[in-house]
């Protein structure tokens, strides 16, 4: 309905965002897109690869040959090169449960190898989806593939290991913390697009997504809490659209919950956009009509973010909203 407007809107972005948003497919219906923080400038060249939880750790006593830290978020988190260098190999069509090493030992289904100038080299394992290819040249911070689950995983996690020029492994989240970064939390380069949310926010977002689930055809209270009823809710959304379901909102369900909008549509998805709109600087009724005043309210948005001012709720523009 608006797909041809909100592409073209893309070359109104800087570079490096135009360049996400159009390799995860954002403007023909497939779009995945990252994180919410704004790029924070790497200190000496390098950057943070990802957000979210650590888990396993480096050698733990539990798993003295774990080489890497993993770090959990939601399926689909944009995973980024922590330093510029050379794509060394990759591994692709990866599954969960793959048995089938990757480039370095161990069963992290679908990876990328980076060799960087200095001599080193570091590795990003169960990815979703691949997004470089052998040979490449990366930049720091570069969008290199999408969290995922595949090989030997339970859950969504990037697994991220540092090796030196003697090939040794080093303990990825100390090399980071000398250089002013703490891995899973500091902005990565390059980072943007829809946040994670999960169980204990709370806010005009989660109000953002109880009113897209619920027009979704999913039962849920919208009261803006993130609580263990709404993440029932969004686990229901997840099953029911074979995507991985672990009652988060990341952006792969994102971009499954929001649908284009128009003049003239209703209901809760506009309730939504409505919400989200008031958020950032309007003053609308919350009735779930999208009549004149919203779009007004969408043209005033757009304008201000270097969007096309149309009127149109496409995939652009309901990524810079949230």
């Amino acid at each position: 309905m608006c797909d041809a407007p909100e592409t073209a809107g893309l070359s109104h972005l800087p570079a490096r965002r135009r360049t996400l948003l159009t390799a995860l497919g954002v403007g023909v219906g497939i779009g995945v897109v990252g994180l919410p923080s704004p790029a924070m400038a790497a200190v000496a060249g390098w950057s943070n690869p990802t957000r979210g939880t650590l888990t396993s750790g480096y050698k733990t006593p539990s798993r003295p040959t774990h080489t890497g830290w993993d770090v959990a978020n939601s399926q689909g988190t944009p995973v980024y090169a922590t330093a510029a260098g050379t794509v060394r190999d990759i591994k692709t069509n990866s599954y969960p449960g793959d048995t089938a090493s990757g480039p370095l030992a161990g069963r992290t289904g679908n990876s990328v190898h980076i060799n960087h100038a200095d001599g080193y080299f570091s590795y990003y394992g169960h990815l979703h989806r691949v997004l470089v290819s052998d040979g490449q040249q990366i930049s720091c911070g570069q969008l290199v593939g999408l969290m995922g689950t595949t090989g030997n995983s339970t859950g969504p996690h990037l697994h991220f290991e540092i090796h030196n020029p003697r090939l040794t492994s080093l303990d990825p989240r100390v090399f980071l913390a000398n250089r002013g970064i703490t891995l899973g939390s500091t902005a990565p380069v390059g980072s943007t697009g829809y946040p994670s949310v999960s169980q204990g926010a709370s806010g005009w977002v989660p109000r953002v997504i109880q009113y897209l689930v619920r027009a979704r055809g999913v039962s849920v209270v919208v009261d803006g809490v993130y609580g263990p009823g709404c993440a029932a809710s969004v686990r229901s959304f997840q099953s029911g659209r074979g995507l991985y379901a672990d009652g988060m909102v990341g952006p792969i369900t994102w971009t499954a919950l929001v649908l284009p909008l128009r003049e003239g549509n209703s209901g809760d998805l506009v309730r939504g956009l409505q919400t989200a709109l008031n958020a950032r600087g309007a003053s609308l009724l919350v009735d779930g009509g999208f009549g004149a005043v919203t779009t007004n309210a969408v043209r005033s948005f757009q304008s201000r973010n270097g969007l096309v001012v149309d009127g149109l709720v496409g995939p652009v523009t309901w990524s810079v909203l949230i």
